[in-house]
């Protein structure tokens, strides 16, 4: 077994090379949670499988599976909650425990004199600690069992294996303990890439999607389906074709090639005519050969309305045309944050030529809501403003931003970022109206 455990300590260490640091605030408690599980077989390789005795060795041992749960639990709670920070009293009750668990082991201080500390209170109240980590990170992850995220789920069923493991190697067999808990240790280390399968608003962005009476298919440079939304795959059932990746969309939509952008195109399709603004744009406008969005706008159609999804316009506070709250709920959040003393991001768009609003608006949100993620701002509450102005509080109170001009030639516009903070003392009021007056001349958003 010796052996076992210094493999499996050694592969800890090499799967730190695997955690990526899309969030550090989920990257860094599973690379504490490696180095933990390291450390915990290697005491384990020096130790034994069997060794009840009380020792240095022991003591130890145990602050490492307790470094081990702590780490679990914030990564499972950072994974599913996005920007969860640990109170004092987490600290303080991780201090506590690890201390007395350590002290408590020691021979010296004679806690554990007897023939196995198995029995003694301290171990009892260290593996009740422990496993209620474990178990409060387990039930965390549990509640998204029923993500729409194929990834998620395969998450939260192979933590769901690796806690029977780990109970009945506890129960049966303590010394293969640490070599289950490091299974889940490699799940957490996978998931590190795929965070962003675990947002929250990414899910409710995509329900969003799928509510709008607006068609969006990703094709490759060849014209190939590769993503579509939910009345896309109605609109392709109308013309007797099912929604699946390599379909030729040109074909299925009798549109001619290539999509030009800002066209118009009428579609026949079962029941009637469908009149449509298109938009195109890459996925990614630094790379040759990017995968391309097209968004078909209905401008005119002599199809049933049933036939697709209600436009979601119809949800209270939102705008639907960028699906981003409207500028009631813009100006709401304005005046909350003159009280609470919140910074507030402004994004005012400048397009270089005459554009249509609604289009550009649309998609500068969904690039703001792809860039928050990436920093791990989940649940950042975009809002348009006016036409051109998109607003969202900043949830970090100690990031301090640089005005800028940012150009996004793909989109053939600028955006203006700016920051703004309540004055000391300054009215609700007064914050809102110098929030907006920069706005005044332009057209309100709904909402």
């Amino acid at each position: 077994m010796t052996t076992v455990y210094l493999v499996t300590s050694a592969l800890m260490v090499l799967t730190i090379a695997a955690v990526r640091h899309h969030r550090s605030s989920v990257s860094v408690p599973v690379t504490i949670m490696l180095l933990a599980i390291a450390g915990w077989n290697l005491v384990r390789a020096d130790r034994g499988p069997i060794d009840p005795t009380p020792s240095i060795a022991v003591a130890i041992n145990v602050v490492f599976v307790q470094i081990t749960a702590a780490a679990f639990y914030v990564a499972t709670r950072r994974l599913v909650q996005g920007r969860w920070h640990m109170s004092r009293w987490f600290w303080a009750v991780a201090i506590a425990f690890g201390t007395a668990s350590f002290v408590g082991m020691l021979p010296s201080v004679g806690l554990t004199t007897g023939d196995a500390y198995y029995a003694s209170p301290v171990y009892v109240m260290h593996l009740a600690y422990s496993f209620a980590l474990f178990g409060g990170g387990v039930l965390t992850l549990n509640s998204r069992q029923h993500d729409p995220s194929p990834h998620v789920r395969h998450v939260v069923m192979a933590v769901q294996v690796g806690t029977l493991s780990v109970l009945t190697a506890q129960v049966l067999f303590p010394g293969f303990t640490p070599l289950a808990v490091a299974t889940m240790a490699m799940v957490m280390a996978w998931t590190t890439g795929h965070v962003a399968a675990w947002s929250r608003s990414a899910s409710r962005a995509g329900r969003l999607l799928d509510s709008i009476g607006v068609f969006i298919f990703v094709i490759d440079r060849a014209g190939r389906l590769q993503d579509w939304n939910g009345p896309a795959a109605s609109l392709l059932r109308l013309t007797g074709h099912t929604a699946e990746q390599g379909l030729h969309v040109s074909s299925a939509l009798a549109m001619s090639v290539p999509f030009l952008d800002e066209s118009t195109v009428t579609l026949p399709i079962e029941g009637g005519e469908l009149r449509t603004a298109v938009t195109v744009h890459p996925v990614d406008p630094l790379a040759r050969g990017s995968d391309r969005v097209v968004m078909l706008r209905p401008v005119r159609s002599t199809v049933e309305s049933s036939s697709f999804p209600a436009v979601s316009g119809a949800l209270k506070g939102h705008d639907p045309a960028t699906q981003t709250l409207g500028r009631k709920a813009a100006l709401e959040m304005l005046r909350i944050a003159a009280v609470e003393g919140r910074q507030m991001l402004r994004i005012d768009v400048v397009p270089r030529t005459p554009r249509r609003a609604d289009d550009v608006m649309f998609l500068v949100a969904r690039r703001m809501e792809a860039r928050a993620t990436e920093r791990g701002w989940l649940d950042v509450p975009w809002a348009r403003l006016d036409t051109w102005t998109l607003i969202a509080p900043m949830l970090d109170p100690t990031f301090e931003g640089v005005p800028a001009r940012i150009p996004l030639d793909d989109l053939g516009l600028d955006m203006l970022v700016s920051f703004h903070r309540p004055a000391a003392a300054e009215p609700p009021e007064v914050f809102v109206r110098r929030m907006t007056e920069e706005g005044l001349n332009r057209d309100s958003a709904q909402g």
